[in-house]
């Protein structure tokens, strides 16, 4: 990187510091992040505001990124109360944005917040996701009953060899029992090959995470949304969310976050959520972004 450039970025990062740390931003999240109140959400829209600056002296691309959509993204993260940090539980994800010609970030739910989302219903005893692999083929019970599918994965101290043949989600969810969802290898190669992400470093580099994510989507969508309402939602548009045409995947914050952030099966939503808020919520959330910049 040339001097000039190093100079435009580091200008550009400090920018972003003095616009998340502002009045108008920590309003904003004190806004968005649920249930809190009095000094208490002042505290936490600050520590929300650090924790935004911290994911994005990490990463060179999130530094490009327009301030408004670092804001966005990071209010739709306070909105679930996902903190963005090692964890993996949300992400910043800079994509580059064709029409505007500008790295704009977005939000990504991680593995991890899925399953934090599911257990904060209360009505998950349990949930994960496991890959089978060759080695395994003979170890492995997989029964279907009308239409139910449970798995018998014995323990081994040999780690699994050979390719994978295919992943398994499985949840128990109070008053409904064990729910499991299993995708054969040519079923996780399909829905690979649909997303437009299909040959990025995430499925290329860490595939065993990104078929597990997969599984756990699908899973979702045989869960009673009535109790699990924001882990459906955050799954279902984080499928929907690799087919936004205007933007291609640049680089994620870190390569937990590239095996996280991407692949899924086209699917179309009729109710229009962003990672789990309501499209109205989001158009809101752009308002106020906008009105921290003075932007239209």
């Amino acid at each position: 990187m040339s001097n000039q450039n190093q100079a435009m970025q580091k200008s550009n990062v400090s920018t972003i510091k003095d616009k998340l740390m502002s009045t108008g931003t920590i309003e904003l999240f004190k806004s968005n992040l649920p249930n809190a109140v009095g000094k208490h959400a002042e505290d936490a829209a600050k520590r929300f505001a650090k924790m935004t600056y911290t994911a994005i002296t990490q990463n060179s691309l999130l530094q490009q990124c327009t301030p408004a959509s670092i804001i966005k993204a990071a209010s739709q993260a306070a909105s679930l109360q996902l903190d963005i940090d090692i964890r993996g539980l949300a992400y910043l994800v800079p994509y580059y944005n064709n029409n505007l010609k500008a790295h704009e970030a977005q939000f990504q739910i991680g593995y991890m917040g899925l399953i934090e989302l599911a257990y904060r219903s209360g009505k998950v005893k349990a949930i994960s996701a496991h890959c089978i692999y060759e080695s395994e083929r003979k170890s492995i019970v997989i029964d279907r009953t009308n239409g139910q599918f449970s798995v018998k994965h014995p323990f081994s101290f040999d780690a699994p060899t050979g390719n994978i043949i295919a992943v398994y989600a499985s949840a128990e969810v109070e008053g409904l029992g064990s729910q499991t969802v299993v995708l054969r290898a040519d079923e996780i190669e399909r829905l690979r090959k649909l997303s437009k992400a299909a040959n990025s470093p995430a499925w290329q580099n860490h595939y065993e995470a990104m078929a597990k994510k997969t599984a756990i989507r699908q899973l979702a969508k045989f869960l009673p949304k009535s109790i699990l309402e924001d882990f459906s939602r955050a799954a279902a548009d984080d499928e929907a969310q690799d087919y936004r045409e205007s933007f291609t995947e640049a680089q994620v914050v870190s390569t937990q976050a590239i095996s996280e952030a991407t692949g899924s099966e086209v699917v179309d939503f009729s109710d229009s959520v962003v990672n789990g808020v309501e499209s109205n919520d989001i158009d809101e959330i752009s308002r106020q972004a906008a009105a921290v910049f003075g932007a239209k």
